[in-house]
């Protein structure tokens, strides 16, 4: 597992390095961005979201270029990733809720921007067939007058 971090340039995902780097998002975040994030595992259909943030609020998403209704867009949003990575080092905690054998541990492992965006996660979970692959593909910060 930890071969495949390093070769991925993914590094152990800690509590103090999640916190690090959304307090550096939260602090530089752009009130409006685009944001194209991939997510695959195995146990997920692979999908590719194309997330529009305007004043802080998610007002466009699509998956695989098709809209998917708002209300849970909001999972998609740079936020919502951070939300999303907490929830699962939450889980990880106990690993047996990601349906892992007793006596097996779930990996989580992650990479961050200078500016604190998430630009890749993973999860994998030993003894079972239960990762999860996010990557960020493409970030646009808007300008105030929306360009």
């Amino acid at each position: 597992m930890l071969l495949l971090g390093s070769c991925s340039g993914l590094s152990t995902l800690t509590p103090e390095m999640l916190d690090r780097a959304e307090a550096k998002w939260s602090e530089g975040k752009p009130a409006s961005y685009r944001l194209v994030v991939s997510m695959e595992g195995d146990r997920v259909e692979r999908g590719e979201f194309d997330v529009q943030v305007e004043n802080g609020v998610v007002n466009s998403l699509k998956r695989n270029g098709k809209m998917v209704n708002l209300k849970s867009g909001e999972d998609y949003s740079m936020d919502g990733l951070f939300k999303m990575v907490r929830n699962e080092m939450d889980l990880a905690r106990n690993p047996s809720l990601f349906g892992a054998p007793a006596g097996y541990s779930a990996y989580l492992m992650a990479r961050f921007d200078d500016m604190g965006k998430l630009q890749h996660y993973r999860r994998a979970v030993g003894g079972i067939s239960n990762s999860i692959d996010i990557q960020i593909l493409a970030f646009e910060a808007k300008s105030q007058s929306g360009k």
